[in-house]
């Protein structure tokens, strides 16, 4: 297929992808929607899960993410990437769960395990290694835990990540090589208590 234009696009243009298609299409169809939901929701539920260390809290908290992804879809622009957009969204519905959330509770980090067979013990141990982790995180500021999770986790660009926190870029690898370093002196602390 040859395409034809007229004019040079301009520099700052965005490349047109299938994404951009599809949110386009979704801005107009929002059956659609589950398309973007299928590309994205595990990047977002794992953000979530790191965040509140809950399996319940994290679906429900990714349910809300996506409703109102969808209700807000309109207003959507391509000046950032969608992914980033959602976390976004996804990082606000975080902190209203903190804001509403009872003094007191305790996190809960068990996951209904399903029948694995002979495979339970790797599992177990997956499960353990990331409780550990989301343990730790939460022992390190709330910055460095914010943006480790969001770049290791969620899988952001420095760049995105700076937009999502408003921090320049520089400073958000700073708290990603403190926050990885702080984690991992964490992480070595608690392996020497438990041998």
């Amino acid at each position: 297929m040859v395409t034809t234009q007229t004019a040079d696009p301009p520099e700052t243009a965005v490349p047109f992808s299938d994404e951009t298609l599809l949110i386009q299409q979704a801005k107009q169809d929002l059956n659609r929607f589950g398309e973007l939901y299928q590309r994205h929701v595990t990047q977002v539920y794992r953000y979530l899960l790191f965040r509140v260390g809950n399996v319940d809290d994290a679906q429900d908290l990714t349910s809300q993410t996506f409703m109102a992804a969808m209700q807000g879809l309109r207003r959507y622009r391509a000046e950032q990437p969608f992914i980033a957009w959602l976390l976004g969204i996804a990082r606000n519905k975080t902190a209203d769960f903190y804001r509403q959330r009872r003094p007191g509770r305790e996190l809960e980090l068990n996951e209904a395990l399903p029948d694995y067979g002979d495979g339970i013990e790797e599992l177990i141990g997956r499960q353990l290694a990331v409780e550990q982790v989301v343990q730790k995180l939460r022992i390190l500021s709330p910055d460095r835990a914010e943006a480790v999770t969001l770049r290791l986790l969620a899988g952001l660009e420095v760049a995105e990540i700076a937009h999502l926190m408003e921090k320049n870029e520089a400073a958000v690898r700073m708290l990603v090589f403190r926050g990885l370093r702080d984690l991992q002196n964490q992480l070595g602390n608690w392996e020497e208590t438990n041998d």
